[in-house]
């Protein structure tokens, strides 16, 4: 049986501007950090490293991605955020540290925000 949620996944993603499927990227990873937050705070640390592992792998993703031919200096200055966010949420999950990964969001937003004004 097909699933009619995923159906409207898969067409909304094959026929959305790539722009916003970025976007769309870093919106998850945003929402999969502050879970993890949620976690570190109630102390259920099996479902922390789950959504920092779903973080990390969108960011992967993402950073797998990136045309340097394409896009030169600007998937360059991507690759090197992206490389940042990679060690600084593996850093908080780590230690367990909630500023981390709130820092990693704020990065996050912003480049975001970006993406939002090109789709």
């Amino acid at each position: 049986m097909v699933n009619p949620y995923a159906a409207y996944i898969k067409t909304d993603l094959e026929t959305m501007p790539l722009p916003k499927i970025i976007a769309s990227g870093y919106e998850r990873i945003i929402l999969e950090l502050k879970s993890a937050i949620e976690d570190i705070k109630t102390g259920d640390l099996k479902s922390k490293i789950n959504h920092i592992h779903k973080a990390l792998e969108i960011l992967r993703v993402l950073r797998l991605g990136l045309d340097f031919e394409k896009g030169g200096e600007i998937a360059v200055n991507l690759d090197n955020i992206y490389e940042f966010l990679e060690r600084h949420i593996s850093l908080g999950n780590l230690k367990n540290d909630e500023k981390i990964l709130n820092e990693a969001i704020e990065i996050l937003n912003i480049v975001k925000s970006g993406w939002d004004e090109i789709a």
